[in-house]
This record gives structure tokens, C-alpha cells and sequence, in this order.
């Protein structure tokens, strides 16, 4: 509620963490997490994305290691800059490889809300899918000096792992690079406020990696096709 002022003095709950996208790979979709102020608090409200995912992407600072999420908690994070040895892995808690990075999302994604968002995951569904989408960053970067690439969510397909009681099937990403605008806003943020930085196995102090603020998928026979192009790149993030 706001005051005299015309401004809020009660605690925060949420309202300074950075918004974010998410894969969820057990339905092959994603979803930008809105915070909603509800007046007494904050809220998430998770928006399906997936049929006109676009967005310019900063593997240029791209983080890879560690992460763990953990229901109800805060993530924790053990990250250093791509291309730096690996941490090591925390001596307690269930961590798993994982990486964060951040994106600026096309305006038809985002409607009114944030564009710049951050991005992590440790499912080896979603870790495949931007592997595959950086390495080929990795080949054209040179002949887009100054640039970054915009990538779009081309379908999602099923693998399907294990047997018997333990037969699972995750949904794998395939994206593509649908061209190259220059970074413009989407600066290198102040660590979010999204999880926790932890200390690593040799008792090193980590870098400083995150801020110390505290449809279920049908029987889907073939890949998901994304339904709309984005815009022009020159348009939507020139």
C-alpha cells in the first residue's frame, strides 16, 4: 500500500528480483514468470511463451557450473563467466550442472512486461537445446562483431529415457539463430537477486555469481512447431 508519499514503506517480498524465463522440460514449454504486487505481497504468474519464443541472448556472459533449486528456496549458485575452469562442486546440498544467462525478450513475448530477463536451468533437455544454439554463436560471432544473436524456439521434440517404472520423457529445444542486433540495453546486469552465491568444495571464495539476498505434455507423436516468426530482428532489437 502506498502512502503519503505516494510510495510503499513495507517490507519487500520479492518485488526486487529480476524477472525470468523458464524451460520446463517434463512439457516442453516455456514460460516468462511475471511478479504480480498483489498489495499484499508478491505473486508469480507463470505466462506460455512457447509458440512465439523469441529473444536476443548474452552468451557473450553467459555462467556455467553449479546450481541448485530447491522448491520453496531461493536457487543457489556456483557460476563462473563461460570458458573459465569449472568450479567445484558444493560439498552439500543436490547440485547439478547448470547455466545462467540473460536475454532480451521480442515485445511479442513480453506485451507489457520486462523484456530483459534472466535465464538458468540444470535439465539435460534444456542444456542441450542452448548448447546447440551457442556452439553455432561460437562459429559466427567474429563475422558479427558488436552484435548478438537472436534466437527463436523452432519445435520441441521427446526423448525419452530409461525403462519400466523408470521410464521418463523429457522435451528437447531446438532453436535457431534468426539474426544478429547490437546489445543495446542488454548490458551485463548486477548479479540478480534470483538465488544465492555458495561457497565451493575447497573452501574458496566463488565468484561473485548471485546476490546474497536471500500443459503436462499430451502423447505427442511429433515435434511441437512453434506457430510465428518474430519480427524483424532490425525492428525489435535494432
Amino acid at each position: 500500500m502506498t502512502n503519503v508519499f505516494g510510495f510503499s514503506t513495507e517490507p519487500k517480498t520479492g518485488g526486487d528480483f529480476l524477472p525470468i524465463i523458464k524451460y520446463d522440460a517434463r512439457a516442453g514449454r516455456m514460460f516468462r514468470i511475471d511478479r504480480i504486487d498483489t498489495g499484499n505481497g508478491f505473486e508469480s504468474n507463470q505466462v506460455d511463451i512457447t509458440d512465439k519464443f523469441s529473444a536476443q541472448v548474452d552468451f557473450e556472459f553467459l555462467e556455467t557450473g553449479w546450481i541448485e533449486f530447491t522448491p520453496g528456496s531461493p536457487p543457489a549458485f556456483v557460476l563462473v563467466k563461460w570458458g573459465d575452469p569449472l568450479p567445484g562442486k558444493p560439498p552439500t546440498g543436490k547440485f547439478k550442472h547448470g547455466v545462467r544467462f540473460m536475454v532480451k525478450l521480442a515485445s511479442s513475448c513480453a506485451d507489457d512486461k520486462p523484456r530483459i530477463r534472466e535465464m538458468a536451468g540444470t535439465s539435460n533437455a534444456m542444456l542441450n537445446g542452448i548448447a546447440a544454439v551457442a556452439e553455432q554463436y561460437q562459429r559466427e560471432r567474429n563475422a558479427n562483431p558488436g552484435k548478438l544473436p537472436v534466437i527463436r524456439l523452432v519445435n520441441t521434440f521427446p526423448v525419452k529415457t530409461g525403462s519400466g517404472s523408470q521410464a521418463s520423457t523429457n522435451y528437447h529445444p531446438r532453436f535457431e539463430i534468426v539474426g544478429w542486433a547490437p546489445r543495446g540495453d542488454l548490458v551485463p546486469q548486477p548479479k540478480s537477486a534470483n538465488g544465492t552465491a555458495v561457497s565451493t568444495t575447497n573452501g574458496a571464495t566463488p565468484p561473485s555469481t548471485g546476490s546474497t539476498h536471500a500443459p503436462a505434455p499430451g502423447q505427442v507423436q511429433q515435434p511441437q512447431q512453434a506457430q510465428q516468426r518474430p519480427a524483424s530482428v532490425a525492428d525489435d532489437f535494432g
